[in-house]
């Protein structure tokens, strides 16, 4: 921020916990931090909470159940699932789920828990769900730099940029739900990225004849290795540049097919971020892979189910939320230490990326060094929550 003489100010701010990047992933993990009395800051780059649940238009809660009867996924992953239909569901709510009867144990057998929400409604009432508590949001806010510690084991602060301010933010702890793992780039840790490619997706929202429906044009999945070439990263800003005028383009083709513009036709919304699914995920203390399938982890900090698969069931071990040498650095969301595209297509979603948030909000609201987790202090917080952790207490 300049001042009339030409100086530029910097803002500095102290958090306890500092989760960088408002998606799902950020929402839960602040919300978690928060509820342990934290004093918590979230920062997103747009003006926006959700990222692709949102801006991206992806406005489908995929399932919190393992399609064979059993929930997998509780707490906040529940809670904004919920929150996201509080005011009515676009499609598919989940009634034998919410509406509990004597036939709902054999409807859960063939009805998935997961539902359909408009993204503007959600993201309305899960900012209000921030502030009321008591998250401090800072929108517009780009991580530009990150500060280690002497030790170099550590980050001490970011330097966040907003259209006219600058700002170190310094913490006790440091979440990363940029969904690019961002945070551990800058950082200097080792990072992966997946094999395939994201391909084109043009998904918008038409409004006819009184009728508002989402136009779902092009794979949401990654592109094979076939046609690896014709995908993009998601990291590069000419290359995604490029992508999101090739969509919008797309959408602006669907859209006339049904006629030009009058009152009764109209494109209701246009994504405002690209829609690439995955980018960059951490190499952390673990990977998990789809043969952890039904698998039991003492260290599980949450479960979760495949929407690709039916019958697929996982825990979630604390060591894919971060790295050994880092201290006081964690991830949630798509960028956790996974093993493989096909396990990274599974865990990117909606559920697990809150999972994870809910749980790397508690690890660092509980405690500033990684290098050494006691974590029976993160799932007595959790239990305390009526988080079940392993699959035996799922029945599954």
């Amino acid at each position: 921020m300049k001042s009339d003489n030409g100086f530029v100010y910097t803002k500095k701010r102290h958090y306890d916990v500092a989760v960088i990047g408002g998606g799902i992933a950020g929402i839960s993990a602040a919300l978690s931090a928060a509820r342990l009395g934290k004093k918590v800051l979230l920062a997103e780059s747009s003006y926006i909470l959700g990222g692709l649940a949102t801006s991206g238009l992806v406005t489908i809660y995929l399932p919190l159940c393992d399609g064979l009867g059993h929930q997998l996924s509780f707490g906040i992953a529940e809670e904004l699932l919920k929150l996201s239909i509080s005011r009515g569901a676009e499609g598919d709510y989940p009634d034998a789920w919410l509406n509990v009867d004597e036939n709902s144990v054999e409807k859960r057998k063939s009805q998935r828990y997961l539902t359909r929400f408009n993204p503007h409604v959600f993201v309305v009432l899960c900012e209000r769900l921030l502030t009321e508590n008591g998250v401090d949001i800072l929108y517009g806010a780009t991580m530009s730099k990150l500060h280690k510690n002497r030790a170099g084991d550590s980050v001490s602060s970011v330097s966040l940029i907003t259209k006219t301010d600058s700002y170190v933010v310094s913490a006790d702890t440091f979440v990363d739900c940029t969904g690019d793992a961002t945070v551990f780039y800058h950082f200097g840790a080792e990072t992966f990225l997946p094999f395939h490619k994201n391909g084109n997706a043009a998904w918008y929202y038409e409004m006819k004849d009184g009728e508002y429906r989402l136009k779902q044009i092009g794979s949401c999945f990654y592109i094979s290795s076939e046609e690896v070439n014709e995908g993009v990263s998601g990291l590069d800003g000419e290359e995604n540049t490029a992508d999101v005028i090739k969509s919008h383009l797309k959408i602006l083709d669907d859209f006339l097919k049904n006629g030009d513009v009058s009152k009764n036709h109209a494109i209701a919304t246009l994504p405002t971020i690209p829609q690439v699914r995955m980018t960059r995920m951490i190499n952390g203390a673990y990977r998990i892979k789809k043969t952890d399938d039904k698998k039991h982890f003492d260290s599980s900090v949450g479960m979760f189910g495949s929407w690709l698969e039916k019958g697929l069931a996982f825990e979630l071990p604390i060591e894919t939320l971060y790295s050994p040498y880092i201290k006081n650095l964690c991830a949630a969301g798509r960028c956790i230490s996974v093993d493989g595209d096909d396990m990274w297509d599974i865990t990117r979603v909606i559920p697990v990326c809150a999972v994870s948030g809910e749980a790397a909000g508690v690890l660092a609201a509980v405690t500033s060094d990684f290098s050494d987790i006691n974590v029976c202090d993160i799932q007595t917080v959790l239990s305390k929550r009526n988080v079940p952790l392993h699959l035996s207490e799922a029945g599954v």
